[in-house]
Parts: C-alpha cells; sequence; structure tokens
C-alpha cells in the first residue's frame, strides 16, 4: 500500500474512533426540542392519582347524639296529641343522618422513569459483576476439592502400603507368635 492510502485509512480510523458520548452531547445541545422528544418518549413520566377518604368519626358521634336527644324530644312532644303512624314517619325521619362529613384528600405523585432505568440498569451491571465473580469463586472451590479428593486418595494409599509393609516386616514374629498359641 502506498503512503497515500495508508494517511487515508489512519485518518479514518481517527475520525470513527471519537467518544460517542460526546457526540451524542453535541448533538443534544444543537437539537433541544428533538432530544426532550426523546427522553419523553424513552422515559415517560408515570403519574398516579389517588385518593384517600378521612371520615370525621367525632363529628358523626356528635350529630347521632344530636339526633337522639332530637328524636327524644320530639317523641314526648307528638306522645302527647299525635297518631301512632305519624309518630312512627318522624321517628323513621328523624333516625336518619342526613349527610356524613367526609373529607376527600387527591394525591398526585409524579415518577420520573429516567431515574428508575439508570438505577435499574447499575443494579444489572453490579449483579452481573456479582455473578462473574460467584463463578470464578465456584471454579476454584471445585479445583480445591478435586485437589483434596486426589490429596486424600493418595494419603490413603500411602496408609495401606505402610500397613503392607508393617504387615510384611512383622510376619516373623507374627507367625511365631500364632504358632506359640
Amino acid at each position: 500500500m502506498s503512503n497515500k492510502y495508508q494517511l487515508l485509512l489512519i485518518i479514518s480510523l481517527l475520525a470513527v474512533s471519537c467518544n460517542p458520548a460526546n457526540k451524542l452531547h453535541k448533538m443534544m445541545d444543537k437539537l433541544p426540542k428533538a432530544s426532550a422528544k426523546e427522553c419523553a418518549v424513552r422515559f415517560p413520566i408515570k403519574e398516579t392519582i389517588e385518593t384517600v377518604t378521612v371520615a370525621d368519626t367525632a363529628l358523626l358521634n356528635q350529630y347521632e347524639i344530636e339526633f337522639q336527644y332530637m328524636a327524644q324530644m320530639i317523641d314526648s312532644l307528638l306522645i302527647a296529641n299525635c297518631d301512632t303512624v305519624k309518630v312512627e314517619k318522624i321517628k323513621n325521619v328523624i333516625t336518619k343522618i342526613p349527610c356524613k362529613p367526609v373529607v376527600k384528600y387527591v394525591i398526585k405523585t409524579q415518577e420520573n422513569t429516567a431515574k428508575q432505568q439508570v438505577i435499574i440498569d447499575s443494579c444489572q451491571k453490579l449483579s452481573s459483576k456479582l455473578y462473574e465473580k460467584l463463578d470464578i469463586t465456584t471454579r476454584k472451590l471445585d479445583l480445591m476439592t478435586d485437589k483434596s479428593d486426589k490429596y486424600k486418595r493418595q494419603r490413603n494409599r500411602y496408609f495401606w502400603l505402610l500397613i503392607a509393609l508393617l504387615i510384611w516386616s512383622l510376619r516373623k514374629p507374627i507367625a511365631s507368635l500364632l504358632k506359640s498359641l
């Protein structure tokens, strides 16, 4: 190859090997609306709305006490000069509580999913690194157990060889002991 082509190859390699993160930042600075749209599409904001209902029990109790008092008072007035059918109708109207004092709270939360995605990605990277370390340590452990098994077998062979040599060296005294018995 000629020097001209070599120079062209080196320049093209340098142009290709630029940092893509820097290119992305420059592009995002040039086109902020497009980058904002892309971020909104990739990482939408999660919005949840919850409604919490809180009943005022103290006020309800006070209402009930007041209505019982009114019912007793009206009963005493009605019993004096009224028909029993009208008394029952009035009692039914009085025993119903008109409305419960309820307070509703609307809780609106907005979550940024981009932060969640960054956290998820970092957790996945960390877990993959931990799995790699776990694989390495399990391989080392397997190697150590194989070596341990090898040394145990060798120790057992030496032990039985020693027993055999002991019996061989003491065969004459053992034979003479057996004859004397």
